[in-house]
């Protein structure tokens, strides 16, 4: 009979430590590693001041954006409903402490005039850091510099924050992808408030391009080519995948890839975020030599399709 009851008791001692230590792996806002959480909230908190006292709009602005940014309103400017954590701790806390925070962004090679990228990534530095100042004033510590982590491809990002190489990602991907494993974004990462959103246009040549006059144009024309860079990528491959359709993604100076592939027949059309010619290369190469030798004013055209696409910060699950 003892020796029933002290093999129930080892049995329930067992189950208490899965328990506890289960419990802690989950319980409170902090997660695990302690912190990771309450860097998302104090980002949070600090982007719904930043909206609410217009340094958002400032910041769009100042890089002339403010025809291509759109803003999500998933937070809406409400300080009061949006607090700061109380009492930082783990890798909030270790922020605080070091002035210094890893952010990972994807590494494309040489971001000009030829890449979407070029209109975003100044002014998302800018968004960024300037939430970051917010976060070091309210809890009274020093600057906090970003220590840029450049992720080559094939852009592991998930995995750079899971392996702690990167305590964030930056504005890099929207929140509707998926990662490289095929899990989906929001249940693989922790992330904040949407903080930047484009409108997704369908572009083509203007004289001898499609004749399509809406997305339900394009989504019906079988077998139809569409280029995209990096800021549609998935959006590309996932609603453009109708019969016989094909994209193909130009990672590296998407317009000045793709453009081209409009003109020479390659491609029928780009999927992109710019809303205006007047966001293109003022010359691209269509030949292949070399030499930027056609002017891209006039030659296309586009619609709207009715999709936004919208970026949060990264942080690690867990």
């Amino acid at each position: 009979m003892g020796k029933h009851i002290n093999h129930l008791l080892v049995i329930l001692f067992s189950a208490l430590l899965t328990a506890c230590a289960t419990a802690g792996k989950t319980a409170g806002p902090s997660g695990s590693p302690e912190g990771r959480q309450q860097l998302v909230f104090a980002l949070d908190a600090a982007w719904v001041r930043a909206l609410d006292e217009g340094e958002v709009r400032d910041i769009i602005n100042e890089y002339e954006a403010g025809d291509l940014i759109i803003n999500m309103a998933d937070c809406l400017p409400d300080p009061e409903v949006t607090k700061y954590p109380d009492n930082p701790t783990g890798t909030l806390k270790r922020i605080l402490d070091e002035g210094k925070v890893r952010v990972g962004y994807t590494n494309t090679g040489a971001i000009d005039e030829d890449a979407t990228a070029f209109y975003f990534t100044k002014m998302g530095d800018a968004m960024v850091q300037a939430l970051l100042d917010r976060v070091a004033n309210h809890y009274g510590a020093g600057p906090i510099q970003q220590e840029i982590v450049n992720i080559p491809p094939p852009f592991l990002n998930t995995s750079y924050l899971d392996d702690d190489k990167v305590d964030m990602l930056g504005l890099v991907n929207a929140l509707g992808g998926s990662t490289k494993d095929g899990e989906r974004r929001r249940t693989a990462r922790r992330y904040t408030c949407t903080m930047t959103a484009t409108r997704q246009f369908v572009w083509m040549l203007k004289d001898g391009g499609p004749d399509w006059q809406n997305i339900d144009d394009a989504l019906n024309a079988e077998s139809a080519q569409f280029c995209a860079g990096p800021l549609a990528n998935e959006l590309t491959k996932t609603y453009f995948d109708q019969k016989g359709q094909k994209s193909k993604t130009e990672f590296v100076s998407d317009l000045g890839k793709c453009l081209p592939k409009l003109i020479n027949g390659k491609a029928d059309a780009m999927i992109n975020p710019l809303p205006d010619e007047s966001w293109f290369p003022e010359y691209i190469d269509v030949d292949g030599d070399g030499v930027k030798e056609t002017a891209t004013k006039g030659l296309f055209h586009a619609f709207d399709t009715n999709i936004v696409a919208g970026t949060p910060l990264w942080v690690a699950i867990d």
